[in-house]
C-alpha cells in the first residue's frame, strides 16, 4: 500500500507525464536538482505550465489521475515513474523520456541486455524468415527483444522470441495498454506480458492515434542497445526509428534484401547512411558486444600497454579485429573481468562442466547442472563475453582452450 505522500507523487508524475516535449525536459531537470514531482507540478501549476496539455486527453475526456490509479489497479496494470529505481537504466539516458511508463508483465534488469526489431507490416517471406532466425538466435543468447506489436515484422520478431522457454521479449504501445492494437494480436499481448512485458507512455483508453507511434519509436530505440531494421519502404517508421536510435547513441543494423524489391529501399538507404550491414544474428551480437562487456562487467585491455582505447567501435572494427589489431602492435589482448567483477560461481560451473563433458546443448547442461532454466541463458552469455565457451554451429556450447 502506498502512504499519502507516495499517492500524492504518483498523481503528480501521471498529471506531469501529460506534458509536451519541452515541458518534461524541463520536469526531468528539476527532479535531477533534488525537488519532488509534487513540488516540480505545484511550481509549473503556478508558472501557468500546464496550457501544454492541449490534445492530451484519452479519448477527449478530463483527466483524473486518482481515477488512473483506480483503473490500473483494476486492470492490473503497473506504473512505473522516473524516480522509480527499477526505471530502465538506458531509457533514462535519452532526451525526452518518459515520465511514466504504464506496464503490464515484468521489467527485469537484465532486459537492458536489449536489441530492438523492426520492420515493415507487410514483410515478403524472406523478411519474416530472417527476423525469425535473428530473434529467435538473438533471444536463445539472452537479449531481449524490444518490438511495437504491430503486424508484420514486429509479431514475427516477438512470437519468435517466445519460441525460446526462457525468451525474453517487450511490446511498446503507441496507445493506451487496455487499447490492444491490433486487436488480432490480443494473444501475442497475453503472451508478452507473461514471458516479459507490454509497456506504454499512454493513459488507459489513448486510441492508437497515428501521431502517437512516431513518438513510441523514441522509447523502443531508447530502451536498446541497438536497432536492427529488417525491411522498410523509404518513408517507413523504422527508419524514423533508426535515426532516434543515432540521436540516442545506440546502433544500427540493417538487412540487405532484393534491389528490385520495395522492402529494400528504406534498409540499403540506412546502409547507405552508414547503417552496420548484418547476415546473421553472430554480426549483431558482435555490434553490440562492447556495451554488453562494460554492462556485464568485462574489458577488452591491452596487456602491458600503457592505453587502452576506452570503446572500440562497434561497427568499424569487431573485437576479433581489435584483438588482432593488438597483436599486430606486439601487445596481447585479453579479456577481463572489471575491478571488482569477476565469473560467477555458476559460471565457472558451466565452464568446468562444458571442458569435462564438451560440447552441450542448453538442455543438456541444465540435465547435468541442475540450474535454473531462468538462470542459464545470463550465464552462457557471461562466459560467451568472456571468450570462456563459445555456440557451435550445431547450437552446442563448448569450452574455449586457452
Amino acid at each position: 500500500m502506498m502512504d499519502s505522500l507516495q499517492f500524492q507523487n504518483l498523481k503528480a508524475f501521471l498529471m506531469l507525464n501529460r506534458l509536451k516535449i519541452d515541458g518534461r525536459r524541463r520536469v526531468v531537470t528539476l527532479l535531477a536538482e533534488g525537488k519532488t514531482a509534487q513540488e516540480i507540478l505545484e511550481q509549473m501549476i503556478a508558472e501557468d505550465i500546464f496550457k501544454e496539455l492541449a490534445g492530451q486527453e484519452a479519448g477527449g475526456q478530463v483527466f483524473l489521475p486518482e481515477r488512473e490509479i483506480e483503473l490500473c489497479a483494476l486492470k492490473k496494470v503497473g506504473l512505473m515513474t522516473f524516480s522509480d529505481p527499477a526505471y530502465p537504466g538506458l531509457l533514462k539516458e535519452i532526451s525526452d523520456p518518459p515520465l511514466v511508463l504504464y506496464v503490464k508483465g515484468t521489467i527485469e534488469k537484465a532486459d537492458q541486455n536489449s536489441i530492438a526489431i523492426v520492420g515493415t507490416r507487410h514483410p515478403s517471406f524472406y523478411g519474416r524468415a530472417q527476423t525469425k532466425r535473428f530473434a529467435k538466435e538473438l533471444a536463445a543468447k539472452g537479449l531481449t527483444i524490444i518490438s511495437g506489436l504491430a503486424r508484420g515484422i514486429d509479431q514475427t520478431a516477438h512470437e519468435a522470441a517466445l519460441e525460446i522457454s526462457f525468451g525474453r521479449t517487450l511490446a511498446v504501445l503507441g496507445s493506451g495498454l487496455d487499447v490492444i492494437y491490433p486487436k488480432e494480436n490480443e494473444r501475442l499481448y497475453e503472451r508478452i506480458a507473461a514471458q516479459g512485458a507490454v509497456l506504454s507512455e499512454y493513459p488507459l483508453g489513448m486510441p492508437p492515434l497515428p501521431e502517437n507511434f512516431p513518438r513510441r519509436n523514441r522509447i523502443l530505440s531508447g530502451l536498446s542497445y541497438g536497432v536492427f531494421v529488417v525491411e522498410a519502404h523509404s518513408r517507413s517508421g523504422s527508419l524514423i526509428t533508426a535515426h532516434q536510435a543515432v540521436e540516442q547513441g545506440r546502433e544500427v543494423f540493417a538487412l540487405p534484401g532484393p534491389v528490385d524489391q520495395l522492402t529494400s529501399r528504406g534498409t540499403h538507404r540506412l546502409l547507405k547512411e552508414g547503417a552496420c550491414l548484418v547476415e546473421n544474428p553472430e554480426d549483431i551480437f558482435e555490434g553490440l558486444a562492447e556495451y554488453l562487456k562494460r554492462e556485464n562487467g568485462f574489458e577488452l585491455v591491452a596487456a602491458g600497454a600503457a592505453d587502452v582505447p576506452e570503446n572500440v567501435p562497434p561497427c568499424g572494427m569487431t573485437p576479433d579485429e581489435a584483438v588482432s589489431s593488438f597483436h599486430a602492435e606486439g601487445m596481447e589482448s585479453v579479456l577481463r573481468p572489471n575491478e571488482g567483477n569477476s565469473l560467477s560461481e555458476s559460471a565457472v560451473t558451466v565452464e568446468e562442466l562444458l571442458k569435462e563433458e564438451g560440447p552441450l546443448t542448453q538442455d543438456e547442461i541444465l540435465d547435468f547442472s541442475g540450474l535454473e532454466l531462468l538462470r542459464l541463458p545470463a550465464l552462457l552469455l557471461q562466459l560467451e563475453l568472456a571468450r570462456k565457451v563459445k555456440k557451435n554451429a550445431d547450437g552446442k556450447y563448448a569450452a574455449l582452450k586457452h
